[in-house]
C-alpha cells in the first residue's frame, strides 16, 4: 500500500525540536529551517507492507491512529488530528424520507445513507487532485474524488448514485434472481445469482453488494441529487461474490478484509462535510442507519502472569493499561491478576488473549525482550521418537512410499511348492510348513516363507494387463512362516520391488532403478531417524549384486536385482526389510536437534584405483572411522572398470564435503586432511591416488 507522506501529517502531529528534526531527517550540518520549509513542499511516496489482518491500518487516520499509540507510549509528544466533520443542523434539512429494508439474511449488518441536493458537477480544488495524485489515483469530478478521498482517510468505501434516477423511497438489500442480469459501471453484463447480495430500489438492482454499482446509475454533469450509501456485510462473503463475479474494486479490497462498522456514519458525515465545502449543497434527508444487530466490542480476560510467561519479562502493570488505552482497547474491569478488556469491532486481528500480548509487545517493543546469553547445549535430546506406536509408523512409512509412486499389494500366505522355494528354504536352512487339509490338493499347500514368491505373481499378473506400463512399483507388508528345529515360527517383513520391462537393445544389466530404490530406502531412514547404518555384500540365491543394510551390526535389509531366470526376463529390484527391528530401532531412538552449521561447506575429489575385492563401503567406513570430525559426507562421484584399466582393479572417483561449526575451513587445513586420507588409503588398502585431471 503507497501512501503520500504530507497527507499522513495531515492526521498526526509530532512536536519535535530542531536537534531531533536533525538527526531524523537529514544529514548534519544542514539548515533546520530550510529542512521544515522543503517538506511542505516536497513529497516522500512511502511503500507500507500491510498484512491482510489489519484492515484498521488501510486508511490514512488509520495509520496515524497506530503511530499515536506508539509515539506516544515511547515518550514523544504527539496529537491525533481527526477529521473534521459538521454538525448536522436539522433545521436545515430540507426532509426526503426513505427507509432501509434487508430480507432474512444474516450477511448484511448494517447499511446508512443520506440524500444531497443542488450538487454542482465539477473539476475538484487542486488540493484534492494533488493527494489523489500522490497515491497514483486519477482524479474524475469532484464528487467521485471527495468519495476516492474518504475512502483512503477512514478506510470505509462509499457508494454515490443520481438520486433522480432511483424508484420510489426504498432500498432493499436481498438475495439476487435467476435469469436476471446487471449491467455494471466496468462495461461488463453480469448474470445475477441466488448466491449475490444485491441493493435494489423498487424496481432494479443498484448495486453488487456495494462493490461494484448499476451503470445506469452513475452521477454526471447533469446530476444534481445524489444519494451516498455504505454497508458492511460479511468479509467472508463479499470475497466470495468477487471471486465469482471476477471483480477486483477498491470497495471489495477493504470490504472483503473487513471495516469499522462504527464508523460507516461518520464516513458519510464527513463525505457531506467535504462536499458541503465545495460544492455548498444542501443536505436533504437525515441519515438513515438500519443497524438492527449491532457488532459488539469483543470481550477478553488478559492475566499479568500469562503476560510474563509469553515475554519472558514483567511488564508493569501501569504500562500495560497505558498501552491498552493509547490502543482504545476499553478496561471493562479490573482484578490484582488480570483485566477484563473490551477490543473496539475495527481491530478483527484481536479475537483471543495472545492476541492482546502481541499488541503490547507490538508498542512496548521487540527490541525491549533480550534474549537469554546462556549458551544452549547441542544435541538436544527428547523424549521417544514421535510415532510410538507400530500404526503410526506403519502410516509414515506407507504415505512416504506412496508419494514415490508405489502401491501396495496383499498375496495370500498360501503358496504353492517349487524348486524355487525349496532352493530359498534350503538357503535359508529352514522348514516349509505344510498345510495338512488344503483346499487345492495340487497347488497351494504351503506357507510362504518369503514375501518374494507373490511379488513374482503379481508383477506377472499386471505385465500381461497392462502391457504400456513401463515401471511397476509395489510394495507389501506381510507374515512369513517357516519352521525351525521341530519349532513353527513366524516373522513380520515389509517388501518393496521396481519392475521394468527390457527395451531393445538395452543392457539387461542396467542399475540405474537399483540406486532409485535404494535412495527411497535411504530418504525412509531420513524421515524415521535412522543414521549411521553400514552395507556389506550379501549373497542371496535369487539375487545378483544384493547387499545387506546392516544396523548396529545386525541385517535390517536384503536389497538386489531378481535374477532373469526367475524374472521373466524383466528387470526387477527387491529389497526386504525386517520389519520387527525397524519398529524397534524407531521406538528406541531417540530425536535429536543440531543446529546447522553457519559456515560454508568446502568439497573435494580423490581418484583412487584400488583392488576389485574391496568395496566403496569398506572405504567409506575406513574414512568415517579415522577421520570423521569435519567430514560431514562421502559421496562416490565415479566408478571404473574395464578397457585401460588392469583386470584387477578397479577406480573410484570421491566427493569429500568439509565443514566446521566453528569457522571457515582454510584450503591449508582441508589439504592437510585430503594428504592424512591418501597416506590412510595407500598404507591401509593398497590404493593408487590418480590424477583427477587424466581420468579418461
Amino acid at each position: 500500500m503507497k501512501i503520500s507522506f504530507n497527507w499522513l501529517k495531515k492526521y498526526i502531529y509530532v512536536h519535535l525540536n530542531a536537534e531531533k528534526i536533525s538527526d531524523y531527517l537529514t544529514e548534519l550540518g544542514l539548515n533546520v529551517k530550510n529542512i521544515i520549509k522543503n517538506t511542505e513542499i516536497e513529497d516522500y511516496l512511502l511503500d507500507l507492507e500491510i498484512t491482510p489482518n489489519r484492515s484498521d491500518a488501510m486508511s490514512y487516520y488509520g495509520i496515524a491512529r497506530d503511530l499515536y499509540a506508539f509515539l506516544k507510549f515511547r515518550g514523544y509528544k504527539t496529537n491525533l488530528i481527526k477529521p473534521k466533520i459538521n454538525n448536522f443542523s436539522k433545521k436545515n434539512i430540507n426532509k426526503y424520507s426513505f427507509k432501509i429494508f434487508f430480507e432474512k439474511n444474516n450477511e448484511c449488518k448494517r447499511y446508512s445513507g443520506l440524500i444531497l441536493s443542488k450538487i454542482k458537477i465539477e473539476k475538484s480544488p487542486s488540493w484534492i487532485h494533488k493527494r489523489l495524485k500522490s497515491i497514483g489515483i486519477k482524479p474524475v469530478n469532484n464528487i467521485i474524488d471527495i468519495i476516492h478521498f474518504v475512502t483512503f482517510e477512514l478506510g470505509i468505501p462509499i457508494h454515490v448514485f443520481d438520486a433522480d434516477k432511483i424508484e420510489g423511497n426504498t432500498f432493499l438489500i436481498k438475495n439476487g434472481q435467476k435469469n436476471l442480469f446487471f449491467n455494471s459501471e466496468d462495461n461488463r453484463k453480469r448474470e445475477l445469482s441466488k448466491k449475490d447480495l444485491i441493493i435494489y430500489d423498487q424496481k432494479k438492482p443498484l448495486s453488487i453488494a456495494g462493490i461494484i454499482n448499476n451503470i445506469d446509475l452513475n452521477i454526471n454533469t447533469k446530476t444534481k441529487n445524489i444519494f451516498l450509501g455504505s454497508v458492511y456485510f460479511n468479509p467472508t462473503y463479499i470475497r466470495n461474490i468477487g471471486i465469482r463475479h471476477m471483480i477486483n474494486t477498491n470497495s471489495r479490497f477493504r470490504l472483503e478484509r473487513g471495516i469499522d462498522p462504527n464508523m460507516i456514519v461518520k464516513a458519510l458525515q464527513r463525505t457531506y462535510t467535504l462536499i458541503k465545502q465545495i460544492t455548498n449543497c444542501q443536505i436533504r434527508s437525515d441519515i438513515v442507519d438500519f443497524y438492527p444487530c449491532p457488532i459488539n466490542h469483543c470481550k477478553i480476560e488478559l492475566r499479568y502472569s500469562k503476560i510474563k510467561d509469553i515475554l519472558g519479562k514483567t511488564i508493569s502493570n501501569r504500562k500495560i493499561k497505558k498501552i491498552l488505552f493509547l490502543l482504545e482497547i476499553i478496561i471493562l474491569s479490573e482484578k490484582n491478576k488480570s483485566l477484563l478488556v473490551l477490543v473496539p469491532p475495527y481491530r478483527i486481528d484481536v479475537q483471543r488473549e495472545i492476541d492482546l500480548i502481541e499488541e503490547i509487545l507490538r508498542i512496548y517493543g521487540l527490541e525491549k525482550i533480550r534474549i537469554s546469553n546462556k549458551k544452549q547445549k547441542y544435541p538436544i535430546p527428547t523424549n521417544n521418537y514421535l510415532y510410538k506406536t507400530e500404526e503410526e509408523i506403519q502410516k509414515i512409512i506407507f504415505s512416504q512410499l506412496v508419494n514415490y509412486g508405489f502401491q501396495e499389494i496383499i498375496n495370500s500366505p498360501i503358496i504353492r511348492t517349487s524348486k524355487n522355494t525349496s532352493l530359498l528354504n534350503k538357503f535359508l536352512h529352514i522348514e516349509e510348513i505344510k498345510i495338512l487339509n488344503s483346499i487345492n490338493k495340487y497347488d497351494n499347500k504351503s506357507m510362504r516363507s518369503s514375501l518374494l514368491f507373490g511379488f513374482l505373481d503379481c508383477i506377472k499378473f499386471n505385465s500381461y494387463r497392462e502391457k504400456e506400463n513401463e515401471k511397476m512399483k509395489f510394495f507389501e507388508i506381510g507374515k512369513i512362516y517357516y519352521k525351525n528345529n521341530s519349532q513353527l515360527l513366524e516373522k513380520t517383513f515389509l517388501s518393496i520391488a521396481i519392475s521394468e520391462k527390457i527395451k531393445k537393445n538395452e543392457k539387461i544389466y542396467n542399475f540405474s532403478s537399483f540406486f532409485d530404490l535404494k535412495g527411497v530406502i535411504e530418504q525412509i531412514f531420513q524421515r524415521i531417524g535412522i543414521q549411521n547404518y553400514t552395507q556389506i555384500n550379501s549373497f542371496h540365491p535369487f539375487l545378483i549384486k544384493s547387499i545387506f543394510i546392516r544396523y548396529k551390526n545386525k541385517n535390517l535389509i536384503e536389497l538386489g536385482k531378481l535374477k532373469e531366470n526367475i524374472s521373466d526376463n524383466k528387470n526387477i529390484f527387491y529389497a526386504e526389510i525386517d520389519w520387527e527391528y525397524l519398529i524397534s530401532i524407531i521406538q528406541k531412538n531417540k530425536i535429536i536437534f543440531i543446529p546447522y552449521s553457519k559456515y560454508p561447506i568446502s568439497k573435494r575429489d580423490l581418484s583412487i584405483l584400488v583392488d576389485k575385492s574391496i568395496t566403496f563401503e569398506m572405504i567409506h567406513q575406513f574414512i568415517k572411522k579415522e577421520e570423521k570430525d569435519l567430514i560431514k559426507k562421502i559421496k562416490i562421484y565415479d566408478f571404473y572398470e574395464g578397457k585401460n584399466l588392469p583386470k584387477e582393479k578397479k577406480s573410484y572417483t570421491i566427493s569429500f564435503f568439509f565443514e566446521s561449526n566453528v569457522g571457515t575451513l582454510t584450503d591449508i587445513t582441508i589439504h592437510k586432511i585430503m594428504k592424512k586420507i591418501e597416506n590412510l588409503l595407500k598404507d591401509k588398502l593398497g590404493a593408487k591416488i590418480r590424477d583427477i585431471n587424466l581420468i579418461y
